[in-house]
């Protein structure tokens, strides 16, 4: 893989090399490797179609994660988390211990405590991770869906970048099916706080639980927003909030 140093950035396919960019740069890469139909029947790539065929499951086991609370994502994310969510998932559908080799499923692993443990904890933007920003001591309660703090201090607990005057937290539990390809949402309500508020005691809580049968997940969101003349707008667009899976049950 080469780095693309013209003054003109190309994009696309030209004389067998392709020209694409991502956050890191412009890169051009030429055409290669052994063709599909080899690569489909020859019994010498028995391991690179099992690997293939399991690179599905976790595909599309990201995909189901990150489709269901993309509400939530396009709020606090980066340009890899995507590709970061993928990595986790292959830990997990490796954590299979029922199935044959290319047959491995996140279904599967994730049913493990060891499956649920590698995605807790998961950091949505990594410029902003929820332990950076939010010091608050909190409870969650899983069986009633609710976040409690027992005296929040917004000038306290969190880490405030300039120009931020009001903070919003909530709460959201997805149950995934990973299986069936499913998922259900619970939201919270949204709770907006001045910076210069009081210290006060804080309940964020669902009003219902998915009812979906499926592994659950429980995410708390940590906005940061800026007022002006009345009106509440994201502090430079969403770069200094937080998304974080708390817990996996």
């Amino acid at each position: 893989m080469a780095r693309e140093m013209s003054i003109l950035k190309l994009r696309g396919k030209l004389d067998g090399m392709s020209f694409y960019k991502n956050s890191e740069g412009h890169f051009v890469r030429a055409k290669g490797g052994v063709e599909r139909n080899r690569i489909m029947n020859d019994p010498n790539y028995e391991r690179t179609r099992e690997n293939m065929s399991e690179f599905g499951t976790i595909a599309s086991s990201g995909k189901l994660l990150r489709n269901s609370i993309s509400i939530l994502m396009n709020r606090a994310k980066d340009t890899r988390t995507s590709n970061r969510i993928v990595s986790l998932m292959s830990t997990i559908k490796n954590l299979d211990n029922q199935s044959l080799r290319g047959q491995r499923k996140v279904a599967e692993g994730i049913k493990s405590v060891e499956g649920k443990r590698v995605l807790e904890g998961f950091d949505f933007n990594k410029n902003s991770p929820l332990g950076i920003l939010f010091k608050a001591p909190y409870t969650l309660d899983v069986e009633a869906g609710s976040v409690n703090i027992a005296l929040f201090n917004p000038k306290e607990h969190l880490l405030l970048p300039e120009y931020a005057t009001h903070v919003s937290l909530s709460i959201a539990c997805a149950s995934l099916d990973f299986e069936l390809q499913q998922s259900e949402v619970a939201y919270s309500e949204v709770h907006t706080i001045a910076i210069d508020a009081d210290s006060a005691p804080l309940e964020i809580g669902l009003e219902n639980l998915p009812t979906l049968e499926g592994t659950l997940f429980y995410l708390l969101l940590v906005e940061l927003m800026q007022e002006i003349n009345g009106q509440l707008y994201p502090l430079k667009n969403g770069t200094y909030n937080a998304l974080n899976l708390i817990k996996v049950v």
